[in-house]
Protein backbone atom coordinates (compact mmCIF):
# COMPACT_ATOMS: atom_id res chain seq x y z
CA UNK A 1 0.00 0.00 0.00
CA UNK A 2 1.24 3.56 -0.81
CA UNK A 3 1.91 6.32 1.31
CA UNK A 4 -1.50 7.94 -0.04
CA UNK A 5 -3.53 5.02 -0.25
CA UNK A 6 -2.33 4.12 3.30
CA UNK A 7 -3.23 7.76 4.11
CA UNK A 8 -6.87 7.54 3.13
CA UNK A 9 -7.57 4.33 4.61
CA UNK A 10 -6.33 5.63 7.87
CA UNK A 11 -8.79 8.35 7.49
CA UNK A 12 -11.38 5.85 6.82
CA UNK A 13 -10.03 3.89 9.93
CA UNK A 14 -10.17 6.93 12.35
CA UNK A 15 -13.94 7.96 10.69
CA UNK A 16 -14.82 4.30 11.95
CA UNK A 17 -13.71 3.96 15.25
CA UNK A 18 -13.48 7.51 16.60
CA UNK A 19 -9.70 7.32 18.44
CA UNK A 20 -6.75 4.23 17.79
CA UNK A 21 -3.61 3.67 19.52
CA UNK A 22 -0.51 3.49 17.62
CA UNK A 23 0.11 0.04 18.19
CA UNK A 24 -3.66 -0.66 16.70
CA UNK A 25 -2.80 1.18 14.23
CA UNK A 26 0.75 0.01 13.00
CA UNK A 27 -1.24 -3.68 13.35
CA UNK A 28 -3.90 -3.26 11.18
CA UNK A 29 -1.93 -1.42 8.47
CA UNK A 30 1.51 -3.22 8.62
CA UNK A 31 3.78 -0.10 9.22
CA UNK A 32 5.91 0.99 11.69
CA UNK A 33 5.35 2.80 14.89
CA UNK A 34 7.00 5.52 13.55
CA UNK A 35 5.36 5.87 10.36
CA UNK A 36 1.90 6.04 11.80
CA UNK A 37 3.23 9.15 14.04
CA UNK A 38 4.43 11.12 11.16
CA UNK A 39 0.82 10.26 9.05
CA UNK A 40 -1.00 11.67 12.38
CA UNK A 41 1.00 14.15 12.91
CA UNK A 42 0.09 15.04 9.00
CA UNK A 43 -3.65 14.86 9.84
CA UNK A 44 -3.73 16.69 13.26
CA UNK A 45 -2.22 19.93 11.05
CA UNK A 46 -4.67 19.39 8.74
CA UNK A 47 -7.42 19.33 11.68
CA UNK A 48 -8.76 16.05 11.04
CA UNK A 49 -7.43 14.86 14.01
CA UNK A 50 -5.73 15.49 17.52
CA UNK A 51 -3.15 13.31 18.46
CA UNK A 52 -3.35 11.76 21.77
CA UNK A 53 -0.26 10.22 24.45
CA UNK A 54 -0.38 6.97 22.51
CA UNK A 55 -2.27 7.62 19.70
CA UNK A 56 -4.99 9.91 18.16
CA UNK A 57 -9.04 11.04 18.49
CA UNK A 58 -11.13 12.05 15.34
CA UNK A 59 -11.73 15.66 15.47
CA UNK A 60 -15.55 16.41 15.55
CA UNK A 61 -16.32 18.07 12.69
CA UNK A 62 -14.81 15.11 11.06
CA UNK A 63 -16.91 12.75 13.20
CA UNK A 64 -20.19 13.50 10.71
CA UNK A 65 -18.41 13.52 7.06
CA UNK A 66 -19.33 10.43 5.19
CA UNK A 67 -16.07 8.80 3.05
CA UNK A 68 -16.40 8.46 -0.31
CA UNK A 69 -17.02 5.13 -1.64
CA UNK A 70 -13.34 4.67 -3.42
CA UNK A 71 -12.53 4.59 0.36
CA UNK A 72 -14.99 2.93 1.76
CA UNK A 73 -14.32 -0.60 -0.13
CA UNK A 74 -10.67 -0.58 0.80
CA UNK A 75 -11.94 -1.17 4.43
CA UNK A 76 -13.38 -5.36 5.44
CA UNK A 77 -13.61 -6.08 1.90
CA UNK A 78 -13.48 -9.73 3.14
CA UNK A 79 -16.08 -9.32 5.82
CA UNK A 80 -18.37 -7.98 3.09
CA UNK A 81 -17.87 -10.04 0.41
CA UNK A 82 -19.10 -13.33 2.72
CA UNK A 83 -21.88 -11.02 3.98
CA UNK A 84 -22.98 -10.24 0.85
CA UNK A 85 -22.49 -14.37 0.39
CA UNK A 86 -24.65 -15.10 2.99
CA UNK A 87 -27.16 -12.63 2.20
CA UNK A 88 -27.95 -14.27 -1.44
CA UNK A 89 -29.15 -17.60 0.40
CA UNK A 90 -32.33 -15.70 1.05
CA UNK A 91 -32.81 -14.77 -2.67
CA UNK A 92 -35.22 -16.62 -4.39
CA UNK A 93 -35.79 -17.33 -8.08
CA UNK A 94 -38.64 -15.30 -9.34
CA UNK A 95 -37.83 -12.71 -7.01
CA UNK A 96 -38.73 -9.35 -7.06
CA UNK A 97 -35.77 -7.60 -4.91
CA UNK A 98 -34.90 -3.82 -3.79
CA UNK A 99 -30.72 -3.62 -3.41
CA UNK A 100 -29.51 -0.57 -1.91
CA UNK A 101 -26.34 1.34 -2.72
CA UNK A 102 -22.98 0.98 -0.97
CA UNK A 103 -20.03 -1.18 -0.97
CA UNK A 104 -21.45 -4.24 0.76
CA UNK A 105 -24.58 -4.26 -1.40
CA UNK A 106 -22.31 -4.13 -4.64
CA UNK A 107 -20.59 -7.17 -2.86
CA UNK A 108 -24.26 -9.34 -2.57
CA UNK A 109 -25.12 -7.81 -6.23
CA UNK A 110 -22.08 -9.58 -7.52
CA UNK A 111 -23.39 -13.10 -7.43
CA UNK A 112 -26.49 -12.39 -8.48
CA UNK A 113 -25.79 -12.55 -12.44
CA UNK A 114 -26.20 -16.52 -11.87
CA UNK A 115 -29.88 -16.08 -11.08
CA UNK A 116 -32.35 -17.21 -13.60
CA UNK A 117 -35.18 -14.95 -12.90
CA UNK A 118 -34.89 -11.93 -10.98
CA UNK A 119 -36.16 -8.37 -11.00
CA UNK A 120 -33.72 -6.41 -8.93
CA UNK A 121 -34.33 -2.46 -8.36
CA UNK A 122 -31.87 -0.09 -7.15
CA UNK A 123 -30.58 3.17 -6.71
CA UNK A 124 -26.55 2.11 -7.69
CA UNK A 125 -25.41 2.94 -10.51
CA UNK A 126 -22.35 -0.06 -10.27
CA UNK A 127 -24.95 -2.38 -9.20
CA UNK A 128 -27.44 -1.64 -12.42
CA UNK A 129 -24.07 -2.10 -15.15
CA UNK A 130 -23.20 -5.56 -13.64
CA UNK A 131 -26.46 -6.69 -13.87
CA UNK A 132 -27.49 -5.60 -16.85
CA UNK A 133 -25.23 -8.19 -18.69
CA UNK A 134 -27.40 -10.87 -17.67
CA UNK A 135 -30.48 -11.46 -20.39
CA UNK A 136 -32.09 -13.09 -17.06
CA UNK A 137 -32.35 -10.51 -14.69
CA UNK A 138 -34.34 -7.26 -15.15
CA UNK A 139 -33.20 -4.52 -13.70
CA UNK A 140 -34.65 -1.32 -12.66
CA UNK A 141 -32.56 1.67 -12.03
CA UNK A 142 -34.53 4.23 -9.59
CA UNK A 143 -34.21 7.49 -11.09
CA UNK A 144 -33.24 11.07 -9.87
CA UNK A 145 -30.10 13.33 -9.07
CA UNK A 146 -26.61 11.43 -9.32
CA UNK A 147 -24.46 11.40 -5.87
CA UNK A 148 -20.86 12.72 -7.15
CA UNK A 149 -18.58 10.40 -5.88
CA UNK A 150 -20.96 7.93 -4.60
CA UNK A 151 -22.60 6.51 -7.39
CA UNK A 152 -25.99 6.33 -6.91
CA UNK A 153 -29.31 8.69 -7.25
CA UNK A 154 -30.83 10.48 -4.49
CA UNK A 155 -34.03 13.03 -4.76
CA UNK A 156 -37.18 13.46 -4.70
CA UNK A 157 -37.83 11.98 -8.72
CA UNK A 158 -36.60 8.65 -7.17
CA UNK A 159 -38.58 8.67 -3.64
CA UNK A 160 -41.59 9.38 -5.57
CA UNK A 161 -41.13 6.48 -7.19
CA UNK A 162 -40.89 4.20 -4.50
CA UNK A 163 -44.17 5.11 -3.61
CA UNK A 164 -45.72 3.36 -6.56
CA UNK A 165 -44.21 -0.25 -6.19
CA UNK A 166 -43.81 -3.08 -3.97
CA UNK A 167 -40.92 -5.28 -3.69
CA UNK A 168 -40.85 -8.70 -2.14
CA UNK A 169 -37.61 -8.13 0.24
CA UNK A 170 -35.52 -5.27 0.44
CA UNK A 171 -31.50 -5.51 0.90
CA UNK A 172 -30.07 -2.11 2.65
CA UNK A 173 -26.62 -0.86 4.43
CA UNK A 174 -26.60 1.14 7.07
CA UNK A 175 -23.27 3.44 8.32
CA UNK A 176 -24.47 2.79 11.47
CA UNK A 177 -26.72 0.82 13.80
CA UNK A 178 -27.19 1.24 17.55
CA UNK A 179 -30.06 -0.03 19.76
CA UNK A 180 -30.63 4.00 20.69
CA UNK A 181 -30.61 5.65 17.27
CA UNK A 182 -31.66 2.42 14.83
CA UNK A 183 -30.17 2.38 11.58
CA UNK A 184 -28.21 5.66 10.67
CA UNK A 185 -26.19 7.71 8.06
CA UNK A 186 -24.55 10.70 7.52
CA UNK A 187 -26.17 12.76 4.73
CA UNK A 188 -30.00 13.95 4.61
CA UNK A 189 -30.69 13.19 1.23
CA UNK A 190 -29.37 9.26 1.27
CA UNK A 191 -31.54 9.10 4.55
CA UNK A 192 -34.87 10.09 2.90
CA UNK A 193 -33.98 7.67 -0.43
CA UNK A 194 -33.28 4.76 2.13
CA UNK A 195 -36.77 5.63 4.29
CA UNK A 196 -38.50 5.72 1.19
CA UNK A 197 -36.93 1.90 -0.04
CA UNK A 198 -38.30 0.52 3.22
CA UNK A 199 -41.40 1.20 2.23
CA UNK A 200 -41.57 -0.92 -0.38
CA UNK A 201 -41.04 -4.31 0.85
CA UNK A 202 -42.45 -6.86 2.46
CA UNK A 203 -39.50 -8.30 4.31
CA UNK A 204 -36.20 -6.41 5.48
CA UNK A 205 -32.51 -7.39 5.57
CA UNK A 206 -30.09 -5.05 7.02
CA UNK A 207 -26.30 -5.96 5.78
CA UNK A 208 -23.79 -4.73 8.19
CA UNK A 209 -20.24 -5.33 8.97
CA UNK A 210 -19.39 -5.39 12.55
CA UNK A 211 -17.79 -2.34 12.63
CA UNK A 212 -20.92 -0.57 12.41
CA UNK A 213 -22.57 -1.76 15.17
CA UNK A 214 -22.75 0.29 18.49
CA UNK A 215 -22.11 3.60 16.53
CA UNK A 216 -24.08 6.24 15.05
CA UNK A 217 -24.56 8.85 12.25
CA UNK A 218 -26.18 11.90 12.04
CA UNK A 219 -29.65 11.55 10.05
CA UNK A 220 -31.32 8.68 11.45
CA UNK A 221 -34.12 6.64 8.81
CA UNK A 222 -34.94 3.37 10.49
CA UNK A 223 -35.93 1.43 13.79
CA UNK A 224 -34.13 -1.98 13.97
CA UNK A 225 -37.92 -3.59 14.12
CA UNK A 226 -38.54 -2.33 11.19
CA UNK A 227 -36.38 -5.49 9.65
CA UNK A 228 -36.23 -9.28 10.52
CA UNK A 229 -33.06 -9.90 9.72
CA UNK A 230 -29.31 -8.86 10.25
CA UNK A 231 -26.69 -10.20 8.55
CA UNK A 232 -22.82 -9.24 9.68
CA UNK A 233 -19.71 -11.26 10.44
CA UNK A 234 -17.75 -12.57 13.54
CA UNK A 235 -16.74 -9.52 14.83
CA UNK A 236 -19.95 -9.00 16.48
CA UNK A 237 -19.89 -9.72 19.98
CA UNK A 238 -22.36 -11.82 22.23
CA UNK A 239 -23.54 -8.44 23.99
CA UNK A 240 -23.98 -7.03 20.87
CA UNK A 241 -25.53 -10.31 19.05
CA UNK A 242 -28.16 -10.97 22.27
CA UNK A 243 -28.88 -7.37 22.67
CA UNK A 244 -29.76 -7.11 18.75
CA UNK A 245 -32.06 -10.51 18.87
CA UNK A 246 -33.69 -9.32 22.15
CA UNK A 247 -35.09 -6.54 20.07
CA UNK A 248 -36.46 -9.09 17.60
CA UNK A 249 -34.14 -9.15 14.96
CA UNK A 250 -32.85 -12.87 13.59
CA UNK A 251 -28.91 -12.30 13.28
CA UNK A 252 -26.68 -14.55 10.93
CA UNK A 253 -23.04 -14.06 11.02
CA UNK A 254 -20.75 -15.15 8.71
CA UNK A 255 -18.08 -17.34 10.46
CA UNK A 256 -14.81 -16.51 8.23
CA UNK A 257 -11.67 -16.01 9.65
CA UNK A 258 -9.89 -11.95 8.52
Amino acid sequence: MFARERKEALLLYMRQHKKAGIQELSAEFGVTGATIRTDLREMEKQGILIRTHGGAILNQEEVEKESQLHLRRRIYSEQKRQIGSLARQFVREGDIILVDSGTTMVEFASGLINFEKLKVVTNDLTIALELQKSLTIEVVLIGGDVRNRFECTIGAFGTEFLKQISVDKIFLSPNALSLEKGLTTPNEETAAMKRAMIQTASEGYILCDSSKIGKKNFCKFADLNEFSYLITDSGISGHDRKALEQEGLHVFVCEGEY
